[in-house]
């Protein structure tokens, strides 16, 4: 049987349950809720994380698209990653339509790529992942699989940190941003390579504009979009924690204005979801958070049923 690739598995997930909502799980110890505490106390603190995290994968999972780890939180703990498996392992098995996708950014040369994609894709059992473009094409190229050609890798291009515009809207010298130019070239690499149908772009939420004018500023998201098409789709953190505007950004990722079709975005939604509670409540808080994420998204114009 054909493998389904990210990209349709993202589309017909979407289509289901009519939601953009990507939920982050990205757990902090500190926020680790008492109840887990007490009840794992004699145990290792992975297994008090990977029952957090699958206790808000089962109450989570009627909004969301897509699952997103991010693989520091789990490296920044003991046995973190037996925690990680777990919790890839569990969505797997128990919802196999959703996707999972790791946020590693990883950006190396060719034959530590390679090894980034036997840890990342083979081991830690993601269906897609994302990289980081400064040292070239070997970034992308490397983390190939011709035998599962339908994992997502997916790199950074307008990311949502304010620090990154004195790195990525630089001008070069044929008068395109830096990221701009990111953007041109992911496409392009992944054309050449024949993956450009589960390939992808990180960009940025639509957030208040740095110069301080009070505007909200989306064009980033329409010139990509004059840049790729509807050849790549977008993975859109910078909502919730980070002040990113839903509406804005609905309106505007989309390969068509004002409109977005199944698989075309994901809206990720992390800490506001994850750490909605650190009570007995914890599952529930953040299911009423992924769901206030997704009625927005709808009343935003968002919805792909």
């Amino acid at each position: 049987m054909t493998e389904k690739g990210f990209r349709e598995k993202l589309a017909n997930r979407q289509k289901a349950i009519d939601s953009l909502v990507c939920v982050g799980l990205d757990p902090l110890p500190e926020k680790l809720p008492r109840c887990l505490k007490r009840k794992f106390w004699l145990s290792r603190k992975w297994k008090a994380i990977a029952q957090w995290m699958i206790d808000i994968v089962v109450a989570t999972a009627p909004y969301a698209s897509m699952f997103k780890l991010q693989r520091a939180h789990y490296e920044a703990f003991p046995d973190g990653r037996r925690a990680l498996q777990a919790i890839i392992s569990y969505i797997h098995e128990f919802y196999l339509g959703v996707p999972v996708f790791l946020d590693c950014k990883r950006g190396d040369i060719g034959r530590t790529q390679q090894r980034y994609r036997i840890a990342h894709f083979e081991i830690d059992g993601a269906d897609g992942m994302n990289f980081s473009p400064y040292m070239g094409r070997d970034c992308m190229e490397y983390l190939i699989d011709k035998n599962h050609p339908g994992r997502a890798i997916v790199g950074l291009c307008h990311t949502s940190n304010p620090a990154a515009r004195e790195v990525q809207d630089v001008i070069i010298q044929d008068g395109r941003c830096y990221w701009e130019f990111i953007a041109a070239r992911t496409l392009a690499w992944a054309q050449a390579m024949g993956i450009d149908e589960n390939a992808g772009l990180v960009m940025a939420a639509a957030y208040e504009n740095p110069k301080g004018s009070g505007n909200i500023f989306s064009q980033h998201l329409v010139r990509c979009r004059e840049i790729v098409g509807d050849k790549l789709w977008f993975l859109i953190p910078g909502i919730g924690a980070q002040g990113g505007f839903v509406k804005e950004t609905v309106m505007t990722a989309g390969s068509e204005p004002g409109k977005v079709k199944p698989g075309e975005i994901a809206i990720n939604s992390s800490s506001g979801i994850t750490n909605a509670s650190s009570e007995e409540d914890y599952a529930e808080a953040a299911a009423e958070e992924a769901k206030k994420l997704g009625d927005q998204i709808r009343d935003a114009g968002g919805s792909v049923a």
